[in-house]
């Protein structure tokens, strides 16, 4: 059968067939002078089923070692005898597809890389670049003599090669300043030559968002991202839904919001979108609806649409943690009044819950808690999963992330002690830097946090306290009153300094700008924990006459009214109900 394929596989190139007699495939001399890229093809492949560096036949080969496994071409071949660099990328090509991962074998291949750098093309010099970096080998040294390489014969360079080298920056994260600085004035020079291809095009300046977004890079210049949109908007026939997706993601990591050049380009990828809803995947739906909220672009199409194709199961069923967060964000961001979505999108947020990371938890439920959805079950187990987590795994979530998980917890109403308590140790844990370094507003928001279930933890409050106290000239007005109205529903009295810091700051010029609910939860909270405010209180008794004249206007905290006598055990739901 081996020899039958054989026979094929020449007689499809127009070469002599081998007999079984023998040793070696002999090929038609007008073949190999005329067409020697289909004579390198047949010997290649011959070389592969062999598992051998040297050209024997197939028979030959399968009669010594009958039943033996193919080699793979970064098995088979000698890497420090390859002189050509397109048999180089072929080799590393398929150690890319079979993961091999053998550091010294990856070594070899960049020394030999790197001795053809002068004599390879740009193009295979740039693929390979890529493909090591796709095999998480990170060599400087080849990254710099590539780079230098590259840099000085730009105008032989295309934007396909021009991509790859980008995405190999971008997988290994590494920061080169002036070759990346290159690339993006050629980058530019070929879209005002009209030289740029669509998968370049897109796959650049997805590279550039990703080294934007870890710090390797500041944000490209604007007249290459104002070039890139104008060029996508006017061709937009030419770039298919992934490589729509891939400028879409591009876009809103860079976070241009306001610019007319970005808001033409997303409104002509959500036509295309709207047309070619029944292609949409997962993947495109996510990057869709997340994209659109971070350049705070409202398209109502294209909300409906992503919505119309979430509903399919299958659709919805492919979405990994982190599309359903960005999707849940996107759908939170423009106040989607779509309950039913929500709450399937919610079952699948708790399908997969158990390979959710802290980070991506904390945008699930505080998209979930902005959009006005409760799902009790999904805040229970979320709950359970952070309480039995390890306090390095909590401590993997930055303190914005962690602030806005236990606000999602505030306001999704999740009254468990163990969990803020949890909470609270991982806040008072991060000391490099520590978690007071954020702005007063940020403080006064996990206290309001804690305070929204009525949860009080004195150290946490007093470092917060003393933190206030310190940069008291920080916190604005309404900072004021959110603390004051949050402390007092636990009733916590804050450090004597910052109560006179505060009395001092609510002068009646200053009260008398607050709205009507503001100044009600101020006298409320002044109140309850006994602070007196002359000005505060002229000025509520001239707006509120009433609030001013209620009979709860004593000083002091105030006690929660418990009721003598043994308690009252609830009727059960078989006798309640006949009083529905």
């Amino acid at each position: 059968m081996v020899h039958r394929v054989c026979d094929q596989v020449l007689a499809s190139w127009k070469v002599w067939p081998c007999t079984k007699s023998c040793n070696q495939c002999w090929m038609s001399w007008h073949v190999a002078t005329r067409r020697p890229s289909a004579a390198r093809s047949v010997m290649l492949l011959a070389e592969n089923l062999a598992g051998r560096g040297r050209r024997r036949c197939f028979t030959t080969t399968t009669q010594s070692a009958a039943g033996s496994a193919a080699l793979p071409a970064h098995l088979s071949y000698d890497i420090k005898k390859l002189k050509d660099m397109s048999t180089v990328l072929l080799v590393a090509r398929s150690a890319v597809v079979s993961a091999y991962d053998d550091e010294s074998f990856w070594r070899s291949c960049s020394l030999t890389a790197q001795r053809l750098v002068h004599e390879a093309s740009l193009s295979d010099l740039a693929n390979f670049t890529e493909a090591v970096a796709q095999s998480s080998f990170r060599d400087d040294e080849l990254m710099y003599n590539v780079g230098d390489t590259i840099i000085t014969k730009l105008k032989d360079l295309d934007t396909d090669a021009l991509a790859a080298m980008l995405r190999a920056h971008s997988r290994l994260s590494f920061r080169s300043d002036r070759v990346i600085s290159r690339l993006q004035d050629t980058l530019y020079e070929h879209m005002q030559k009209s030289r740029a291809t669509a998968p370049g095009l897109s796959s650049s300046l997805l590279s550039l968002a990703q080294l934007t977004s870890v710090g390797c890079i500041d944000v490209p210049p604007k007249e290459l991202l104002e070039a890139a949109a104008r060029m996508v908007s006017e061709h937009l026939v030419f770039f298919s839904v992934p490589q729509l997706c891939e400028v879409l993601q591009a876009h809103a990591t860079f976070g241009l919001r306001g610019d007319r050049q970005t808001s033409a380009l997303l409104a002509g990828i959500g036509g295309v979108f709207v047309r070619e809803a029944h292609q949409l995947t997962s993947e495109h739906c996510s990057a869709a609806v997340r994209s659109f909220a971070k350049c705070r672009v409202h398209d109502e199409r294209l909300l409906s649409a992503v919505a119309s194709r979430l509903r399919d199961k299958s659709v919805r069923s492919s979405l990994s943690p982190s599309q359903v967060a960005d999707t849940l964000y996107g759908f939170a961001k423009f106040t989607c009044q779509d309950t039913a979505l929500l709450d399937l999108l919610s079952i699948e947020a708790r399908r997969s819950l158990h390979l959710m990371e802290v980070p991506i938890m904390s945008i699930v439920l505080s998209s979930l808690a902005k959009a006005g959805v409760s799902s009790w079950v999904l805040t229970s187990r979320a709950a359970v999963m952070l309480k039995r987590s390890t306090p390095e795994h909590i401590d993997t979530a930055t303190t914005q992330e962690l602030s806005a998980l236990t606000m999602a917890f505030g306001k999704l109403q999740a009254r468990d002690g163990a969990l803020f308590d949890a909470c609270a140790e991982s806040y008072l844990r991060r000391e490099t830097p520590p978690f007071t370094r954020g702005t007063c507003s940020e403080l006064v928001n996990i206290v309001h946090a804690f305070t929204k279930v009525h949860h009080l933890h004195p150290k946490l409050f007093g470092v917060i306290g003393s933190a206030l106290l310190d940069r008291f000239d920080d916190l604005s007005l309404q900072d004021i009153v959110k603390y004051l109205h949050g402390i007092a529903k636990v009733e916590y009295l804050p450090l004597p300094p910052l109560q006179e810091r505060i009395v001092q700051a609510l002068q009646l010029d200053k009260v008398s700008t607050l709205g009507v609910f503001d100044l009600l939860k101020l006298a409320t909270a002044s109140r309850r924990l006994g602070l007196r405010i002359p000005s505060m209180e002229s000025h509520v008794s001239a707006v509120l006459p009433n609030e001013a004249d209620s009979p709860g206007d004593t000083m002091g905290p105030g006690r929660r009214v418990t009721k003598m006598g043994p308690k009252k055990r609830r009727q059960s739901t078989r006798k309640r109900k006949w009083t529905w």
